[in-house]
C-alpha cells in the first residue's frame, strides 16, 4: 500500500489529519515497507497521546515464553538510545532485535524545547491508563514541530518474573524529563548505576572477556548521514554501550537496527552531528571510530570501578585530551592499539571510577605524563627505592642550569612519580598500605632534599656558605616529623619539616648575612620550591617548630636544646610528637646531636602528663567533631587512639628499652607486643584496627583530595556505597559489610583509649 491509500484509511480514524501528515512526511520511507497500515496506526494513536506532560508511551505485547515486542513513541532526546537500552540492562531486558526511526527535522523551523512539567512521585508501578490527549497535546504548533521516536524491539527477560513495563515507563519519562531541563548528566550517572549493579549481579563484579569490535564508516549510501555498521560478540549491555559512546561524542543516532545472530551482534547506526549533518571530515570518521571501539570496551569493564558514572565521565574527558592531542589517524590507531588491551582499559575503569582528586589533580593538567604511563601499564607495577628515585631526579637535574629550569624539572618529576605512586596503589589488589607509605616517603625525601640542594646553591652564589668562625662550615640539618617521620605518609599528605643549624656565625660571600637570617631564606626557598597541586598536599609543613608560627623557621641546635627539655616551652604533646623526629638529610654529626637531644628530651624519667594530654583528647573530640558524625581521626575511637596509646606506651618505657623507640606506630606496636607490653589479642585487634583505619582514611582522601575531611559520609548515601567499593567490599550489600568493620574497628581503638589512656590519670 502506498503512503496515498495509507492515508486515506487513516483519516477515518481518530487520528487528526495533521498528526498523520506529519507522520508520513517525517518517517523514513523504509519504515512503511516494515510496518503495516495497521501497526502505522497503532503508533499514530501512540503519538496522539504524547503531550506536555506525557512525553513516552511504551507498549509490551507478549510473543511468546519470555519474549515481547516493546515499542516505545517519545519525543526526540539527545542520548534517549542510550537511555532507553540502560533501563532495558537495569530491568534485566536483552534486546534480540530493534528498529530504531525518528523524525526527520522540518527545515524550516528549528526544533523548540518542551518547557518542564513537575516530576510526578508516588506513581510507580501503576499503568498509566489510556487518556484523550491534553490541552497542550501533540497537535499543537510548539509540540508538533519537534522530533519524535518510533522504536521497536524484540526483546527476552533474562531474569524468571516478566519485566515491570508500567514502572520502566515511568523511569523513562522522568528520565526524559530532566535530560528536557538539562540535567542529562544526572540521568546519565543514576542510568550508568543501575547498570553496573545489574552487571555486578550477574557477573560478580569480575568483567566478562572483551571481544573485538569492527566499524565501518559509510558515508555513500545515505546522501543526508553517515552509516556505521559495527560488528561484535553480544555481550551484556552492548546496545547500552555503543549508545552511551555515541552519546557522550554528540553524536545523535537518526536510525538503527539491531540484527542478534547467535554470539554475534550486527548494528547498522545511522548517525549526524549534532546539527543534523552528516559526518564527512576524516579526522572526524577516526574519531568516531575510536570513540566508538574504544568506549564501549570501556563501559563493559565498569564493574571495575566503585564509582561508574564518575569513571564515565572521566574517560570521556581523557578521550577529549586524546583528540586535542593527536594530529594524525595513524596516532590515533597506535593509541587505541595500547588502550585497546584488556589490562589498561581495564585499569583506567578502576582509576577513572575512584578518585575525583587524582583525576583533577594531574590527568587533565598532565597529558603528557598520562599517557606514557596508561600506555606502559606495566611499568605502574614496578616500585622504587629511594637511591634509583634520587638517581634519576639527579640526572634531570644535571641536564638543566638555572634554578627557575631546576625548579621546573623537579616539581615536574614530583607530581609524575606520586602520579605513579597513587596509581599503583589504586590498582594493586593488596591492602597493605606499608609499601605504599614507604614509597610515597622516600619521594618526598628525596624531593626535599634536592629542593635544599638547588636552593641552597641559589643562595650561596648570592651570599656565600654559611660559617662558623672564619672558615668551618656550619652545619644543617632537615628532620621529618609527622607521617613522613615514621614513613607512614598516605593520600594527600602534607609533609611535617624540622630544620636545625649548628650554630650562629655570617656567611662567606662578599654580601654576607647572620647564618641564622641564610637558613631563614633557605627554607622559605626550600618550602616556595615544592609547588604543591592542591594546598595540603604534598606540601612542606613547619608548625612543629619550636614555638610554633611564632617561632623562626631553622633553629639553632642550642635553641632546640632549650625549648626541647622539661624547662623549656614544649608542650606535653610536642614530648610525643618528637618521637616521629628522623634525620633525613644534612650533616650526620649535627645529625646524632638532633637525635641525642631529642631522645634526651622524649624518653626521660619525667612522667608524661596524663592529664593534660586527656584534655587535648577531649577537645579534639569536642571541638573538631560535629554531632553525630564520625570522623575517622578525631572521634573517639579514630585513628590517633591508637597512635597516642602507641605513644604513651613508648615514652614510658623507651627510657629503658631503647627498641621501643622506633617512628612508625607499626614496628613500635610489635616492638611493645615483643618486650611483653601488649598482650598478644590486644596487639592483633589493634593491628587490623590500625591498618583498616588507616586504609578507610585513604580512600576518602582519594576521592576528595582534601586531607582534613575525614568524616565518614552518611551510611544510607551512595557516598558510602562507593567508599565500600573502594575499599573492595562486593556483594549485595557492601555498604552494610563495610559498616559492620567500622564499628568494629573503631571499638578496638576507643578500648584501647579507654582501658589504657584514661585509667592512667588515676593510678
Amino acid at each position: 500500500m502506498n503512503q496515498s491509500q495509507l492515508s486515506q484509511n487513516l483519516q477515518s480514524s481518530h487520528i487528526p489529519d495533521i498528526l498523520i501528515k506529519d507522520h508520513l512526511e517525517r518517517m523514513n520511507g523504509s519504515y512503511f515497507e516494515k510496518y503495516s497500515p495497521e501497526v502505522v496506526a497503532e503508533h499514530l494513536a501512540m503519538v496522539h497521546r504524547l503531550g506536555q506532560d506525557n512525553l513516552v508511551e511504551l507498549s509490551a505485547i507478549p510473543v511468546k515464553d519470555g519474549e515481547w515486542l516493546v515499542t516505545i513513541i517519545a519525543f526526540d532526546y539527545m542520548a534517549e538510545v542510550s537511555t532507553i537500552s540502560g533501563l532495558f540492562v537495569a530491568y534485566g531486558i536483552s534486546v534480540i532485535d530493534g528498529d530504531v526511526n525518528t523524525y526527520a527535522a522540518r527545515p524550516e523551523v528549528s526544533a523548540p524545547t518542551v518547557s518542564s512539567r513537575p516530576r510526578r512521585h508516588g506513581s510507580r508501578g501503576r499503568r498509566r491508563p489510556i487518556r484523550p490527549a491534553p490541552s497542550a497535546d501533540v497537535t499543537s504548533p510548539a509540540l508538533l514541530k519537534l522530533r519524535k521516536i518510533v522504536d521497536v524491539f524484540r526483546v527476552r527477560s533474562t531474569n524468571v518474573s516478566a519485566p515491570n513495563w508500567s514502572q520502566l515507563e515511568h523511569e523513562l519519562e522522568d528520565a526524559l524529563d530532566l535530560i528536557r531541563q538539562q540535567k542529562g548528566r544526572e540521568v546519565r550517572s543514576r542510568i550508568n548505576l543501575l547498570v553496573v549493579e545489574y552487571l555486578r549481579n550477574i557477573t560478580g563484579a569480575k568483567p566478562t572477556m572483551l571481544y573485538p569490535v569492527r566499524i565501518t564508516v559509510d558515508n555513500e549510501t545515505d546522501v543526508e548521514a553517515t552509516q556505521l555498521l559495527i560488528d561484535g560478540q553480544d555481550t551484556p549491555a552492548f546496545l547500552y554501550a555503543l549508545s552511551t559512546a555515541l552519546a557522550l561524542r554528540n553524536i545523535n543516532i537518526v536510525s538503527l537496527q539491531i540484527d542478534t545472530m547467535g554470539d554475534e551482534v550486527r548494528d547498522l547506526v545511522t548517525v549526524t552531528d549534532r546539527v543534523g549533518s552528516k559526518i564527512t571530515d576524516a579526522h572526524r570518521i577516526h574519531e568516531l571510530q575510536f570513540v566508538v571501539a574504544l568506549i564501549k570496551q570501556f563501559t563493559h569493564l565498569l564493574t571495575q570501578a566503585p564509582n561508574p558514572a564518575r569513571a564515565l565521565d572521566h574517560f570521556n574527558q581523557m578521550i577529549d585530551q586524546v583528540l586535542a592531542n593527536v594530529k594524525s589517524g595513524r596516532e590515533l590507531e597506535e593509541i587505541f592499539l595500547q588502550f585497546e588491551k584488556q589490562r589498561v582499559i581495564g585499569a583506567m575503569a578502576k582509576l577513572f571510577g575512584t578518585t575525583d582528586f587524582l583525576w583533577e589533580d594531574f590527568l587533565r593538567m598532565q597529558y603528557d605524563n598520562l599517557f606514557p604511563i596508561l600506555q606502559d601499564i606495566d611499568a605502574v607495577g614496578i616500585a622504587k627505592d629511594r637511591d634509583r628515585m634520587s638517581t634519576e631526579i639527579q640526572a634531570r637535574l644535571g641536564k638543566v642550569s638555572t634554578f627557575e629550569r631546576k625548579k621546573s624539572v623537579l616539581n615536574k618529576y614530583k607530581d609524575r612519580e606520586m602520579f605513579r605512586i597513587d596509581m599503583r596503589q589504586i590498582l594493586s589488589n593488596e591492602k597493605s598500605f606499608r609499601d605504599f607509605s614507604q614509597e610515597l616517603t622516600d619521594l618526598a625525601e628525596v624531593i626535599i632534599t634536592a629542593a635544599y640542594q638547588i636552593s641552597d646553591d641559589n643562595l650561596a652564589t648570592r651570599y656565600g656558605r654559611p660559617l662558623i668562625g672564619d672558615s668551618e662550615p656550619c652545619g644543617f640539618c632537615i628532620c621529618a616529623l609527622g607521617k613522613c617521620g615514621g614513613r607512614e605518609l598516605g593520600w594527600a599528605s602534607d609533609i611535617e619539616m624540622l630544620f636545625v643549624y649548628s650554630e650562629q656565625g655570617i656567611t662567606g660571600g662578599e654580601h654576607s648575612i647572620h647564618n641564622s637570617e641564610y637558613f631563614e631564606k633557605l627554607v622559605r626557598m626550600v618550602s616556595d620550591t615544592v609547588v604543591a597541586r592542591q594546598k595540603g598536599i604534598f606540601e612542606i609543613d613547619l608548625r612543629l617548630r619550636p614555638y610554633g608560627d611564632k617561632g623562626a623557621l631553622a633553629c639553632s641546635i642550642d635553641h632546640f636544646h632549650e625549648y626541647f627539655n622539661e624547662r623549656g616551652g614544649a608542650l606535653p604533646y610536642e614530648r610525643q610528637a618528637l618521637i616521629k623526629l628522623r634525620v633525613i638529610a644534612g650533616d650526620r654529626p649535627l645529625g646524632l646531636k638532633i637525635e641525642q637531644a631529642r631522645d634526651a628530651f622524649v624518653y626521660s624519667a619525667a612522667p608524661l602528663d596524663v592529664t593534660t594530654l586527656s584534655r587535648l583528647r577531649d577537645r579534639q573530640n569536642d571541638e573538631l567533631v560535629k554531632p553525630g558524625a564520625v570522623n575517622v581521626k578525631y572521634s573517639f575511637g579514630g585513628v590517633i587512639d591508637i597512635e597516642y596509646y602507641v605513644q604513651f606506651l613508648q615514652i614510658n618505657h623507651g627510657v629503658r628499652d631503647t627498641s621501643l623507640r622506633s617512628p612508625n606506630t607499626l614496628s613500635a606496636l610489635a616492638a611493645l607486643r615483643d618486650a611483653g607490653h601488649v598482650s598478644t589479642t590486644d596487639y592483633r585487634n589493634l593491628l587490623e584496627a590500625y591498618i583498616f583505619l588507616r586504609r578507610l582514611i585513604n580512600a576518602l582522601r582519594i576521592v576528595r583530595g582534601n586531607a582534613k575531611d575525614l568524616v565518614l559520609p552518611p551510611r544510607d548515601s551512595q557516598e558510602y556505597r562507593f567508599l565500600a567499593r573502594r575499599l573492595e567490599y562486593g556483594g549485595s550489600d557492601p555498604s552494610s559489610q563495610l559498616s559492620q568493620d567500622v564499628n568494629r574497628h573503631m571499638e578496638s581503638a576507643n578500648q584501647a583509649h579507654r582501658t589504657r589512656f584514661i585509667h592512667k590519670i588515676f593510678e
